[in-house]
């Protein structure tokens, strides 16, 4: 039997969406967010990456509510795919201020 590791910890700041943070599926409510994270990449140049965020845990939402554009954070959660539109994104487990 295979045992498969499906877990990320990521550092960088809050980049809010323009509009609505808040979405709904299957799951429940979530609240939606990228991740702002520099990185250097194979050839050397540095770039940012935005890598999508849902937050379903209502504590770890009322914390993200508090928080504003460019807030450092630590995210530790589960790579994950929407069930329909397959897109990507970091499922976070826990949030952690000034991290980054």
């Amino acid at each position: 039997m295979l045992n498969f590791e499906n877990s990320v910890t990521v550092t960088g700041s809050i980049h809010l969406p323009k509009g609505d943070m808040a979405g709904r599926n299957r799951n429940g409510v979530y609240l939606r967010f990228s991740l702002r994270h520099p990185s250097v990449g194979y050839d050397g140049v540095e770039r940012t990456s935005f890598l999508p965020v849902r937050v379903f845990d209502p504590a770890l939402q009322e914390w993200l509510r508090g928080k504003g554009e460019g807030s450092p954070v630590r995210i530790a959660g589960r790579l994950q795919t929407s069930s329909g539109s397959g897109e990507m994104y970091i499922l976070a487990e826990s949030l952690e201020e000034g991290a980054a």
